[in-house]
């Protein structure tokens, strides 16, 4: 039952492909010639394909997401989401436990 019950569970975690999650992580963009990154992207490497790419452009012509404002506001966002969701989770309802049912006891 246990087994059963693992294995649809992987199943589930395992639907949709690899390349729309990847597409979906490219969050960062280039404003010059629209290349994509990936969020995990280092602010060195971006300013190598900006030196390489635009070397007549300013760093933060291209990538204007990598601001020092564009930064903190990006922070107290986030920071705003994680004490929502802190507190939706104290706030909602706890869940009674269900009563285990031993094999034999009825």
């Amino acid at each position: 039952m246990a087994r059963k019950k693992a294995q649809e569970k992987l199943e589930g975690a395992n639907k949709g492909s690899q390349a729309k999650t990847n597409s979906a992580a490219m969050s960062i963009k280039c404003n010059v010639c629209m290349q994509t990154f990936m969020c995990t992207s280092t602010e060195a490497k971006l300013k190598e394909h900006s030196e390489n790419k635009h070397p007549k452009e300013d760093f933060f012509r291209c990538f204007p997401c990598q601001t020092p404002e564009a930064k903190a506001a990006e922070i107290t966002k986030a920071d705003a989401d994680a004490a929502a969701a802190a507190k939706a989770k104290l706030d909602a309802p706890k869940e009674k436990k269900k009563d285990k049912v031993y094999k034999g006891s009825k």
